[in-house]
């Protein structure tokens, strides 16, 4: 490997997008702008995201000799293709490979090893990994009519519940003042603006800061329950031992997740929020 080499790693989620920067081998630093999902994020969108960060990156180092892409809504190869024609456009002189967000999930938490592993972030999705490829994976619906489990799932059931009045009026109170809501807004917002995933995602927090409170807590056993039973019950039993976990809401929502996976008599194996950490090591390792 020749000297002063720069790798960077993109980690592009519905929210954020993630970009650290190995020189020689080593994590040197590490840049975020707005999220990608290349199923709902125009080109125009996707391009502006690299305009920040090539703005950022040349400000402290040199062009990129390799690219390695992970995103949601990549596994699919015509998203593949317009991921490809920015970053072509961007790095022409860089090598690079783009990968689905659930390769990514497969490399963070299994590097070469086998196993059974889930996204559980702004939204779901999950697959079989037998150290190399992915050998079988759940449909992935999206945030419309999938998505089980998801902070998009949580906030779709929370606004369901505040439109059904069927929320203790503290909640309602909180939730009002919180986001500047009414029944005639929350429609407003759904039906006639745009991404209404990230708006149903954007309470997701407002669900972590009340998971003990009982009727929330139920909520979050429901969306849970739906993703074992969707999800995880898409696979064979005997085909996994542990079901591997990454993402903001497998990350807070911990407790709970191992709560619902006991009921169902399913093991938990790893639990990250960041995939980030484990692509640097995993790359380290792997040069």
């Amino acid at each position: 490997m020749k000297k002063n080499t720069i790798h960077i790693i993109a980690d592009a989620g519905a929210t954020k997008t993630e970009f650290a920067v190995l020189q020689d081998g080593a994590s040197v630093h590490q840049f975020f702008a707005a999220g990608i999902n290349a199923n709902y994020s125009s080109d125009e969108q996707i391009d502006k995201v690299f305009v920040d960060f090539v703005d950022s990156l040349l400000q402290a180092y040199a062009k990129p000799d390799r690219i390695t892409y992970y995103g949601a809504g990549c596994a699919g190869e015509q998203n593949a293709m317009r991921i490809a024609a920015v970053i072509a456009r961007h790095f022409p002189s860089a090598s690079f490979q783009i990968y689905s967000d659930l390769m990514e999930a497969c490399h963070a938490l299994c590097g070469s090893q086998p196993g059974l592993v889930a996204i559980l972030g702004t939204g779901s999705s999950s697959c079989l990994y037998d150290g190399k490829n992915i050998t079988k994976r759940a449909p992935s619906l999206g945030y419309l009519i999938g998505d089980e489990g998801s902070g998009t799932h949580l906030g779709k059931k929370l606004v369901s519940c505040y439109m059904m009045e069927q929320l203790p009026s503290y909640l309602v109170d909180e939730i009002e003042t919180t986001f500047d809501i009414n029944p005639a807004k929350v429609i407003e917002r759904i039906y006639r603006k745009a991404s209404p995933n990230k708006f149903f995602a954007s309470f997701a927090p407002f669900v972590q800061k009340h998971v003990n409170d009982p009727v929330i807590r139920q909520l979050c056993k429901e969306s849970f329950g739906e993703f074992f039973d969707k999800q995880i019950g898409y696979y064979e039993k005997g085909s996994y031992e542990t079901v591997s976990l990454v993402g903001s809401v497998a990350f807070h929502f911990k407790d709970v997740i191992e709560e619902v996976a006991a009921e169902r008599g399913v093991k938990l194996g790893t639990v990250i929020g960041s995939p980030m950490p484990k692509l640097i090591e995993f790359y380290t390792q792997n040069l």
